[in-house]
């Protein structure tokens, strides 16, 4: 079995079938195997960290990708509930109070320094459980190498992240996000998210890497 996590790029969102489109179900089919997508609009790399983990906790995985997203999404404990803080993203608490995170606490270092702590954690878990497991990102950084490194990421492994911006040829791909915005005019804009075309190339990425490191017995 296959786990997936991630944001709504691993979601689906914006797909006309997501179901049966995106690159879990199409990884998945390749190698003839089940598979759970975990994948949600608006998740924080926080929050893959701890649904990735608590969902091997609790079954068996063969496999585990990983797709971390932006840096600047975090989540925070109140009461038995999780709720995620996105700038400008339509946040789930009350807008002030992510406007006064985002001006008063949030610093580049500490995004870049939270993605390193999400990725090492999962590191050291995925290898004491012996998960074989693929990352990959859609952040782009060129600052992280320009910010002094924390413990967090001296302590990760070295190993570059794939981009799946760069998967898909580059930030201006109208063939891989262009979608209808509706049946009714036929009309095309560009989305935020890989279309069925996208996907499907991923979906390759992914088989291949898999393939190569022999992720799968």
């Amino acid at each position: 079995m296959i786990l997936f996590d991630g944001c709504s790029w691993t979601f689906g969102m914006e797909l006309e079938d997501r179901e049966r489109e995106r690159w879990s179900t199409l990884v998945s089919d390749h190698f003839n195997t089940e598979h759970v997508n975990l994948g949600q609009w608006g998740k924080s790399n926080d929050g893959i960290l701890r649904t990735t983990i608590h969902h091997c906790e609790n079954h068996k995985v063969d496999l585990a990708v990983i797709q971390f997203t932006k840096d600047n999404r975090r989540e925070i404990l109140n009461g038995d509930d999780y709720y995620r803080i996105m700038n400008n993203e339509g946040n789930t608490l009350k807008d002030q109070a992510s406007l006064d995170y985002y001006k008063y606490l949030n610093t580049l270092e500490d995004d870049v320094a939270n993605f390193f702590k999400n990725k090492f954690l999962l590191e050291y878990y995925f290898k004491v459980n012996k998960i074989p497991y693929l990352f990959v990102k859609i952040s782009r950084r060129i600052t992280y190498d320009f910010i002094r490194p924390s413990s967090w990421q001296m302590m990760s492994d070295p190993s570059p992240v794939p981009c799946l911006y760069d998967v898909l040829g580059g930030w201006n791909i109208p063939p891989y996000y262009d979608y209808e915005t509706s049946q009714k005019d036929n009309r095309k804009k560009k989305g935020t998210h890989p279309n069925a075309k996208g996907h499907r190339k991923i979906a390759d990425f992914l088989i291949s890497a898999i393939d190569k490191e022999a992720l799968l017995t």
